[in-house]
């Protein structure tokens, strides 16, 4: 019997801790859930699959020289298991919204904060503040993961690529070759060099900071030193691709555009080779006392019982929740879909087949940006001059990102390209018998001549003469799309520009011109399609 009583107790031990970390990993599954389509499409933050491996890493080695558990006092853990029981509240009702709304980041920002609060209050109820601090920054580093909000990122991404395209001018000008700057792009005797966003330098500064941090805690760098490292990093990364920028802006002026492809990815290689470099030498140089720590034994394993049952007990309390929000997430969307029936469909076909219409290219870095989108370009001009370009993409359903395409509009895009924004205009609606198209216009200014551009962002749904709506991403209509059980179901866009026509009214009758000979109506009911002239 007395030996019994040692062993049910180590049982119910491990009972608890397996409840700990199941409902830990439930957590960061979610977490990581809404965070996947971001790290799977955007290259940007394609890092982010490999953040998780670097926390294990980190956590393994604080697990090693881990302090004695000191269990907190009655007030304290009970103030804390509030914390933890809320932060779980709080992302089982972000699971639902994330499913409605997945384009939207500052949900996946405010889902991993609460997944971080709740594993530090989880930390603390097992062994007290001296853990809580202990294994704190390998817990916070998975922030560096989290996509940056849209409008912050769009800034410093305009921001950086109209520096880089200054500061490459003034390069290429020193070294004695004719150049001009025309928005982001360089015009070379040789062709158009363009700095694309993925040039502009923030994927390189991201990533030097997300190395910088794991390095700075692999080799236990001091406070201070680490905030000198993070300031390494960003010098290192800015430095280094604007030696990228004009390493390949001189290759084009001397060798030609063709010559830049075959520098293009060596030169960001190395660029991201230089800064790993420089930031692990000096994290190497001011390493810490505890850099390569051995094993501390931690004491009372068995004694640490009382405090590891409160975070057992709120654990699987949190446990609950999240399961519970995941399950009724996916029957209530479910459930929603399958009451929705589409009556029609419609799409925008090429014309290639009429004389004057050519296809155009889209350029791989160009639907990149826009998440690889199905889709096409042409152009086409008339025998009097006038000229017209429509871009159609295509975004099928689930988790693509909506607010990021609708973000890359006429006035950031054509913009950057070196047009001149005019003045908006008054919206217009293309009608045929069963559907409406809303579009936003503006009149834009190229070396002189107006330019007359309509875009519009449609969401795939139910095609009445109501019709698809247009984009709205108001907190208002995202909590709409979880009430009605709607989760992204799939996006179009279409950007029409006409050049050389006299005035706005021939414009938009150009527009409703093009769209009746361009739609195809798709009915469900009878299989059949219906082109609109």
């Amino acid at each position: 019997m007395n030996e019994s009583h040692p062993e049910g107790s180590i049982c119910l031990l491990n009972w608890r801790k397996g409840i700990i970390l199941s409902a830990g990993l439930l957590a960061w599954f979610s977490v990581v859930r809404i965070l996947w389509n971001d790290w799977r499409i955007d290259p940007q933050y394609s890092y982010g699959f490999l953040v998780p491996l670097l926390i294990v890493g980190l956590l393994s080695r604080r697990w090693d020289d881990r302090p004695t558990p000191m269990p907190p006092s009655r007030s304290a853990s009970l103030f804390c298991a509030t914390v933890v029981v809320v932060s779980g509240i709080l992302l089982a009702l972000l699971i639902p919204l994330s499913e409605g709304n997945p384009d939207w980041r500052p949900l996946g920002l405010v889902a991993a904060m609460a997944a971080v609060v709740a594993t530090l209050g989880v930390l603390f109820l097992t062994g007290g503040t001296a853990w809580m601090r202990h294994f704190a920054f390998p817990v916070v580093f998975f922030l560096i993961a989290v996509p940056w909000p849209r409008n912050f990122e769009q800034s410093v991404m305009t921001a950086l690529m109209s520096w880089n395209t200054g500061t490459t001018l003034e390069i290429l000008h020193w070294c004695g070759y004719e150049a001009q700057r025309q928005g982001n792009l360089i015009m070379i005797p040789g062709g158009i060099l363009g700095i694309e966003e993925a040039c502009s330098g923030i994927r390189s500064l991201q990533s030097g900071l997300m190395v910088a941090l794991f390095f700075g805690e692999v080799f236990r760098v001091k406070i201070p030193k680490r905030v000198a490292l993070l300031i390494v990093a960003l010098i290192a990364a800015l430095l280094g691709n604007i030696v990228r920028s004009s390493l390949l802006a001189l290759v084009a002026s001397s060798q030609g555009l063709a010559a830049v492809a075959q520098w293009h990815d060596p030169a960001g290689l190395l660029v991201l080779v230089v800064t790993v470099a420089a930031i692990l030498i000096f994290a190497f140089l001011w390493r810490g006392k505890n850099g390569f720590n051995s094993v501390l034994t931690i004491q009372g394993q068995v004694g640490g019982f009382m405090h590891v049952s409160a975070a057992a007990k709120v654990s699987f309390l949190v446990f609950l929740l999240i399961l519970a929000s995941l399950a009724g997430t996916e029957y209530w969307f479910r459930s929603n879909e399958g009451a929705r029936n589409s009556v029609a469909d419609w799409e925008l076909r090429p014309r290639g087949h009429i004389s004057g219409v050519m296809s155009v290219r889209v350029d791989p870095a160009t639907l990149r940006m826009l998440y690889y989108p199905e889709g096409f370009s042409e152009r086409w001009a008339s025998i009097n001059g006038e000229m017209g370009q429509v871009f159609y993409f295509r975004w099928p359903a689930g988790r693509t990102s909506v607010q990021a395409v609708s973000m890359h509009n006429p006035e950031v895009c054509l913009s950057s390209i070196g047009m001149h924004l005019q003045k908006p205009l008054s919206p217009i609606v293309c009608e045929t018998s069963m559907l409406r198209l809303p579009f936003q216009a503006w009149l834009f200014e190229q070396h002189g001549r107006p330019v007359y551009v309509f875009h519009a962002i449609i969401k795939d749904g139910d095609v009445s003469k109501e019709a698809p709506e247009k984009f709205d991403d108001s907190p208002m209509a995202r909590m709409e799309n979880v009430f009605k059980g709607r989760r992204n179901p799939g996006e179009r866009m279409i950007e029409v520009a006409f050049w050389n026509l006299p005035d706005e009214a021939v414009a938009r009758e150009a527009l409703r011109q093009y769209i009746s000979h361009a739609l195809v109506l798709k009915h469900a009911s009878e299989g059949a399609e219906e082109i609109n002239r």
